[in-house]
Order: C-alpha cells, then sequence, then structure tokens
C-alpha cells in the first residue's frame, strides 16, 4: 500500500469515527474506490477479530483484600500468566485474577524477575482439566518504528467485570533503555516505546500487535508531574526477553540478571573495553582491557548503548559467544556464562532485630549513680516563683495555679508511663517503626519452592514423553539401535543400544579398537571395559559415559513414569544448547551429582513444540567428559527418535564424534541381557 493509498484510507476511518464531516466524506467519497474501501474494512474486520481472539486471554491482578491492582497475560493453558515484578511486589504471593468471562479465579506467584520487572503467577482452575485461553508470544525482534501495537489490560481499576480495556496506538522507538531504581533492579533494557495508552493498572498487560500475539508485557510509562496520566510515553518489556526468563521464573527462583563483569565505552571508533574483573570468567577466558568487542550472541556491536542493551535481556549463567580484537587484529572469539548481577539488601534476608533487655538499657545509660539524684534538680518550675513579681493579685495567683495543675497533667504520662504498664515483657519488641512486611520471594537466584519446582519439571518431562510416543500404543517392551561412530568424515566404531520400558538398559560401543559395556538391570549399574571383569559402579559413574546417558534419557519414553531410578528430577532454569533457549532439567543422584537434561520448547518458527536437544553430566566450560547434542529427529514405529547423536565438549560445544543411527527394531522380552556379565570359570 503506497503513501497516498495509506492517506485515503485514514480519512475512511475518520469518516467513519463522525458523522460530523459530512462535507469532508462526501470529498473523501470520491477519491476512494471500492477496492481501498473493501480494504479498509477488511483491515478493521481482522483488527476486531484478532481482539477477540486474545481477549479473553488477560488477566486482572488483585491482591487477596481486591484492591488495587495490575494487569498479566496468560500464555500457556495451564494457568501461567506473565505480569510484572512491581504487581506481584505490591500485591503479594497470591491473591485474585478477573477473566474477561466475569470470574474470578484464585492465583499464586511461580516466580519473579526484579532486575527485569517480569513474574509469573498460575490461575487455578475451577474445575479440573480446565484449559485457559491463551496468547503467544511473537519474535519481538521483528517489531519495527510505526508497526501498530494494541495495549490491553485493566487501567485505573475500570474493568469491574473484568473485561480489558483495549488501546491502540503504534511502536514510537525500538531498543530503547530505561534505567532501574535502586540497585539493578526494573531496568527495561531493548525495551519497546509506544504512543498507545498505558495508564496506572495497566501494569504487567500485554502489548499485541495486530496478529493478536504478545510483543511485549507493559510495564511503565513516562507520567513524570502530569497526574500519572498517559502522555504517549509508554514502554513494554520486549518478548523476546520475557522468553528468556521464563524458564528462571518457572523453577521459582527469585531470578537474576547476567552481566560480563566488564563495562565497555566508545572510544577511537570502537566499543572498548575499559574496565572488567580480573577474576570474572571473561577475564580469565582472555578478555583484556582496550579489546574492541566485534560482536555479541552473533550481534555487530557498534556501540556501547547496543551492548548494554542485548546484555541485559539474558539471565545470569546464561552461555554467551563474543568476538573481541585488539588494535584491528588478533581476533578472538570466546564463549563464557554469564554472572549474577547482585540486588539491593531489599531482595534479600532481612537481619534479624534482637531487641535490648531493659534493665541492660538503664545500667548502660547510667552507671554512675549520682545521675539519678541529679535528675529532680532538673525540673526548674519551682524556681518560676523567684522571677514572679511582688505580690501577685489574686486573680493572676488563680490563673498561674490553674496553669501549674494543666502542666503537671500533661506530664502525668511521661513521668507514669514504667508504671502505667507492669506486665510489659522482659525482652519487648523494639519500639521501632518497621515498613509494610513485603512478600517473601527469597533469596536471589535460589529455588525458592522445591515441591512445586519438582512438579514443574514433571510436567515438562511429561509433555516430552507424550509427545514424542504414541499413547495409544504398547506393541513393543524395548528398543534396539544400532549405530556407527565418526570423528569428522572418517568411521571410527559402532554403538549399540537396548532399552526396555522396564527400565533395563545395556550400552555397547567401539571406539578405535577399544570396547565397552554399561548396563543397569533395575537395580544394578555395572561397567565392563574390553576383556576385564565387569564391576558394578555407582549411579554417577555410569552417568559420566556419555553413550550410556544418551540410554537413559531415551529409555524414559518407554517407562510409565518416566526417568524414574535415574535421579531427583529439578528444574535448573533457562540455558542455551544448539544455540536454542532451553529449559535445563536436572536428575540428581544419591551422590548429589546431576545428569542435566535440556528440552526446547518451541521451534524455529516460535510454534509450540517440545523436543530433547542435549544431555551431559557438566554445565561448565572446563567439563572434560562429553555432552551430547541430538538432531534429526524421525518417527521410528510408535516413538520419535533421534537418527543423529553428537558428542561435544566446552561451552562452544566443539564437536567430538558423530554417532549416525543406522538400525532400529523393536526389543523382546529378555532380561537376562540387561543383568551383570557372570565371571568366567
Amino acid at each position: 500500500m503506497n503513501v497516498r493509498t495509506w492517506l485515503r484510507c485514514f480519512v475512511a476511518l475518520l469518516i467513519t469515527a463522525s458523522s460530523t464531516l459530512s462535507p469532508l466524506a462526501n470529498a473523501a467519497d470520491e477519491e476512494i474506490t471500492p477496492a481501498e474501501l473493501a480494504a479498509i474494512r477488511a483491515a478493521e474486520e481482522a483488527r476486531i477479530t484478532a481482539i477477540s481472539n486474545v481477549y479473553g486471554s488477560v488477566v486482572a491482578i488483585y491482591g487477596n483484600d481486591r484492591k488495587g491492582g495490575g494487569s498479566g497475560v496468560l500464555y500457556d493453558p495451564a494457568g501461567y500468566a506473565l505480569t510484572n515484578h512491581h504487581v506481584v511486589a505490591g500485591a503479594g504471593v497470591d491473591g485474585w485474577a478477573g477473566l474477561a468471562d466475569g470470574l474470578l479465579y484464585r492465583w499464586k506467584l511461580i516466580g519473579t524477575d526484579p532486575g527485569g520487572d517480569v513474574a509469573i503467577i498460575q490461575l487455578e482452575a475451577k474445575e479440573k482439566g480446565k484449559k485457559f485461553p491463551i496468547a503467544p508470544l511473537a519474535d519481538s525482534e521483528r517489531v519495527r518504528v510505526g508497526d501498530w501495537a494494541m495495549a490491553m489490560g485493566n487501567p485505573f481499576v475500570l474493568a469491574e467485570d473484568q473485561r480489558p480495556t483495549v488501546t491502540l496506538g503504534i511502536v514510537s522507538g525500538v531498543h530503547r533503555f530505561q534505567a532501574g531504581s535502586g540497585l539493578n533492579q526494573l531496568v527495561y533494557g531493548n525495551c519497546i516505546q509506544v504512543d498507545s495508552s498505558i495508564n496506572p493498572g495497566n501494569s504487567g498487560g500485554p502489548l499485541f500487535n495486530l496478529h493478536g500475539e504478545v510483543i511485549g508485557i507493559n510495564g511503565r510509562g513516562s507520567f513524570e508531574e502530569r497526574g500519572r496520566v498517559n502522555v504517549g510515553l509508554g514502554y513494554a518489556i520486549s518478548a523476546n526477553q520475557v522468553r528468556n526468563f521464563i524458564p528462571e521464573l518457572l523453577s521459582t527462583k527469585l531470578a537474576q540478571h547476567g552481566t560480563l563483569d566488564a563495562q565497555f565505552a566508545n572510544r577511537l571508533g570502537g566499543v572498548i573495553c575499559q574496565s572488567v574483573n580480573l577474576d570474572s570468567p571473561a577475564a580469565k577466558a582472555g578478555l583484556e582491557l582496550s579489546d574492541r568487542l566485534v560482536s555479541f550472541e552473533g550481534v555487530k556491536i557498534a556501540d556501547a548503548n547496543q551492548f548494554t542493551n542485548i546484555v541485559s535481556t539474558y539471565p545470569a549463567g546464561w552461555p554467551v559467544t563474543f568476538t573481541v580484537e585488539k588494535e584491528g587484529k588478533n581476533q578472538r572469539t570466546i564463549t563464557v556464562r554469564l554472572t549474577s548481577l547482585p540486588y539491593e539488601p531489599i531482595v534479600k534476608e532481612q537481619p534479624k532485630i534482637q531487641p535490648v533487655p531493659e534493665e541492660k538499657k538503664s545500667e548502660d545509660k547510667k552507671p554512675d549513680d549520682k545521675k539519678p539524684e541529679e535528675k529532680p534538680a532538673e525540673k526548674k518550675p519551682e524556681e518560676k516563683p523567684a522571677e514572679k513579681p511582688a505580690e501577685p493579685t489574686a486573680a493572676q495567683e488563680e490563673k498561674k495555679s490553674e496553669e501549674k495543675k494543666d502542666e503537671e497533667k500533661k506530664e502525668e504520662p511521661k513521668n507514669d508511663k514504667p508504671a502505667d504498664k507492669p506486665d510489659v515483657p522482659k525482652n519487648p519488641m523494639p519500639q521501632i517503626k518497621m515498613p509494610p512486611a513485603k512478600p517473601d520471594f527469597g533469596k536471589a537466584g535460589e529455588v525458592r519452592n522445591k515441591k512445586l519446582n519438582e512438579t514443574i519439571a514433571r510436567e515438562l518431562a511429561g509433555w516430552w514423553q507424550a509427545t514424542s510416543r504414541e499413547s495409544s500404543s504398547s506393541e513393543s517392551d524395548g528398543l534396539s539401535i544400532a549405530s556407527d561412530i565418526f570423528r569428522q568424515q572418517e568411521k571410527v566404531g559402532t554403538q549399540s543400544m537396548h532399552i526396555s520400558s522396564e527400565g533395563g538398559i545395556l550400552v555397547s560401543y567401539e571406539i578405535d579398537g577399544k570396547q565397552t559395556r554399561v548396563g543397569y538391570d533395575g537395580k544394578v549399574y555395572w561397567l565392563q571395559s574390553g576383556d576385564n571383569a565387569s564391576q558394578e559402579v555407582t549411579t554417577a559413574k555410569a552417568h559420566r559415559d556419555p553413550h550410556f546417558a544418551q540410554a537413559v534419557v531415551l529409555c524414559g519414553l518407554l517407562q510409565p513414569e518416566i526417568w524414574q531410578a535415574a535421579g531427583k528430577l529439578s528444574l535448573a532454569g533457562s540455558d542455551k544448547a544448539a544455540g536454542r533457549l532451553c529449559y535445563r532439567l536436572e536428575l540428581t543422584d544419591a551422590d548429589s551429582e546431576e545428569l542435566c537434561v535440556w528440552l526446547s520448547v518451541v521451534n524455529e518458527q516460535l510454534q509450540p513444540q517440545i523436543q530433547l536437544v542435549k544431555t551431559g553430566v557438566g554445565i561448565d566450560d572446563d567439563e572434560p567428559i562429553a555432552s551430547t547434542i541430538y538432531r534429526q529427529w524421525k518417527r521410528a514405529g510408535n516413538y520419535d527418535l533421534p537418527t543423529e547423536r553428537v558428542l561435544v565438549r566446552k561451552l562452544a560445544e566443539v564437536e567430538q564424534l558423530r554417532i549416525v543411527t543406522t538400525q532400529i527394531a523393536t526389543l523382546s522380552p529378555a532380561k537376562a541381557i540387561f543383568q551383570t556379565p557372570k565371571k568366567a570359570d
């Protein structure tokens, strides 16, 4: 649509909005063609349809007193909704939520991010199995200045019937930065600026594009001294930043943001490192003073503010790759995990105030026994008569007598206060005016609710299991998978894997002529190298073998309850694997060692699709044991299985070996193959 046609459409919209413009209407009708008018009406219908599709996903959020409140948006049918941290900071860890169906639902806090002003709550369904209406998250990097933007929410608590208010505007700016309040809190990095009306109460509500996709979470407006009324400057946290933090929040953490622990500035025509903590992972990996930052996470860096914007969208512990150079040469690529930015003590555990006993207080203040005797001398009302004029009149004496009585009455509460309260406990609470109680969000970076964390982790694992197998079919009790092993293009060995629905596992592989067998019979883990006798090993040692770890995770597809014997399941939070945003699950064994499982929950088009991405026992760059990346998924019988598994090392995921499946067959019940080999006579 060219500029002239767009102006015609805009004029037509003005015509339909006001019947008082009849002269203008007649003139406009002569210029607008039937085809253009049809396009206008089609655009209007599309906008109304988009609003209708997501109208039920917008949440009005209240505290337990059902006063005040903010907004939110449901993004998962299980009742998970996004909102602002400052909304839950005011409402508490639970409360009431209203939807467009006119009903109120109980909600509870899952996790919150004070740094980026995002939180996740969960609404409790009134009927078991109820699925809530949702709105999908968009790719906010595709948002452009001039795009239409619809803000929805509950401004000024107008939605008494719980139906949200809708305002329409345009995107005024992208990649904006708004400084926070306090230390590293409520920072809006890489955010979206809009002129859509965002007022008090809109906080936490969704910012939609015209396709009904969430491009951001509304959070703040430049109200200044204008009576907290919108002036056309609103800011929304980008959907991509929100998506990066969802796994952290679902782990029930008080999430933290990441930092390289280095500062960059615009100097000498580039973005130069001007300070770096020598103990930071970045410095230990090779970042030096005066290094020029060339790229960060695949984005060419032209400005120091651009870098600050990008890094603010990642959680602590996120693996990042960046390239630096010295004076235009000696270019180096570094991969490290971001360290955490601290918060103010306000989000940490409040120190306990120890009351001081009254007896000690009096002894400390009055060590000299003479001081109490001098106290009566401090009262000087009795000296006043010497200053009075001689021979006062009777009226003056009466008046002064009454004034003296009044003064004594005023002084009585102070003098008699200790005597009036004989039942005061020996160790009373300190007489300090304490601030209002704040919600308990837990300690920064730590899981707040382990039981809820495990429940959510099992939901994720169960989702992967359910979508990777046919629930109505159980033709086999196990699978047998044969594969070839390659180093680059050269075949260097073979691998055979046997897994059972009862949990039995046997993996045999030969690499460069060296043979290894690792098994589990449902009770005992065992290992056999070459012709040596087999030996019983711990769960942790078995899981350290990347070939066996592959079988452990894939065996979960066959089991009635996924990963029954592998360890206690938990959600560690957000992570990146194979270049994709992942939920990192951890299976912790009796020796407190973890087998990590990385799952992605969206495909390249950002549509919901859960998939196994990676497994391994270490997450640090110096981990000596290889991890496994899973590729080339295909349906084999009743299961979706990876036909290519790549052993990688370090955070950069440098390829070591490639395992390519050649055959998949069903495995008949034969428990004997999983048992520890008997010693030869």
